[in-house]
């Protein structure tokens, strides 16, 4: 029998890592396995999905996976922005990162489905120091599924991780014991206060369907793609009585996160700031500094 996962999560959380150590431990086990990567923007902080498949037989398909049998989601932001759930086959698992225990990752799911839900966040902080989440939830989707055992991904981990494997074996084992299973739980859209799902915002116009060439011949829709939810590590903060009006943080900004205002000052617009940092270390009176949002 085939088990086949689909990993969400954003560029620099691990996701893809947390797919191949997990296949490595299947094929330690005598299964065979495959564990890769479908990437979109190649950037921190950008949506990254991650396949993986074990078998107790050869397994001959290459392709994506569209129809798993447990979604993992790394960053509980993505929720309500990825449909993370489609194609879930019925009675799927879903294994979230929320420091929830309930009612709101319930509520935001809106699915029939069994949930584990463990703070992955909380616990690569206070054991790595890191906000890198692989791990944690690695230990979260075997004590869901127990499609491993925790003993086959310690080579693994010391193999990939070096001197930190033992932080990282000890992440996963706290999320193992730590995870809340929850059973599955049936919402009526139709009751008052519930809300069909969101729709996906999609382009004016598919990139097949562009010019070749780097001009943009028609309007597309860029602009509602609001990427500033792939920030991850802060946001720029500016002094207004250091700055000169000079615009450089509105030139060199890569995703037009500044808009000039009546009175010459750039100002900040985060539904597209992805936190690059790029302007704090540019602005030549250092009038901008990055900080943290929480």
């Amino acid at each position: 029998m085939m088990m086949e996962f689909r990993f969400h999560g954003r560029g620099g959380q691990g996701a893809v890592t947390a797919a191949e150590l997990l296949a490595q431990a299947a094929i330690s086990e005598g299964k065979y396995a495959q564990g890769f990567p479908n990437f979109g923007p190649e950037r921190r902080g950008a949506p990254v999905t991650a396949f993986l498949r074990i078998s107790g037989d050869r397994i001959l398909l290459r392709e994506s996976i569209e129809e798993p049998d447990a979604v993992i989601v790394l960053d509980a932001t993505l929720l309500g922005l990825v449909d993370v759930c489609e194609g879930l086959k019925p009675g799927g698992w879903v294994i979230v990162n929320t420091p929830s225990k309930g009612g709101e990752a319930l509520d935001e799911l809106r699915m029939n489905s069994p949930l584990a839900l463990v703070d992955a966040d909380a616990i690569a902080l206070e054991t790595l120091g890191v906000a890198i989440t692989n791990t944690a939830v690695i230990g979260a989707l075997v004590r869901a599924t127990g499609i491993v055992a925790l003993d086959s991904l310690e080579n693994p981990f010391r193999h990939r991780f070096g001197g930190l494997g033992d932080k990282n074996l000890k992440a996963m084992q706290r999320a193992y014991e730590e995870t809340t299973i929850l059973e599955k739980l049936d919402v009526d859209l139709k009751k008052p206060g519930s809300e069909a799902p969101r729709e996906k915002v999609r382009a004016l116009q598919a990139w097949t369907e562009l010019e070749i060439g780097g001009d943009i011949a028609r309007a597309g829709s860029s602009v509602d793609f609001e990427t500033g939810n792939w920030r991850t590590s802060g946001r720029p903060f500016t002094d207004l009585e250091g700055c000169i009006k000079c615009g450089l943080c509105w030139v060199l900004c890569p995703d037009m996160a500044y808009r000039p205002d009546e009175e010459g000052f750039f100002q900040w617009d985060g539904r597209y700031c992805k936190g690059c940092g790029i302007c704090a270390e540019e602005c030549p009176r250092g009038a901008i500094e990055m900080r943290s949002e929480r």
